[in-house]
């Protein structure tokens, strides 16, 4: 049961960096820097990975003055789930 417990925390875990990550884009994009075509591509490639978690939560709890808040909700939303799954395969053993 422990490699199991070990991969859903990496899992979870990797998916809070990404959102982290690609809060972090956003901020430089917005910003109009020139950066390597590489940088474009990987925070294409995460924004792709984070919208499916990011987009319903938008399309719920609109930007407020500006500041979007679905990051916010994603990471703990991630960590309520992360905790829950833990839990039930812990009672599981």
């Amino acid at each position: 049961m422990y490699p199991a417990l070990s991969l859903i925390n990496l899992l979870f875990e990797i998916l809070s960096i990404l959102i982290l990550v690609d809060v972090l884009g956003s901020w430089i994009l917005a910003s109009r820097a020139q950066l390597p075509d590489i940088v474009y591509t990987i925070l294409a490639l995460v924004h792709r990975i984070t919208s499916p978690i990011m987009e319903p939560i938008r399309r719920v709890i609109p930007p407020l003055g500006g500041l979007d808040m679905s990051p916010i909700i994603a990471l703990i939303g991630l960590q309520v789930i992360q905790r829950l799954l833990v839990s039930v395969l812990i009672g599981m053993r």
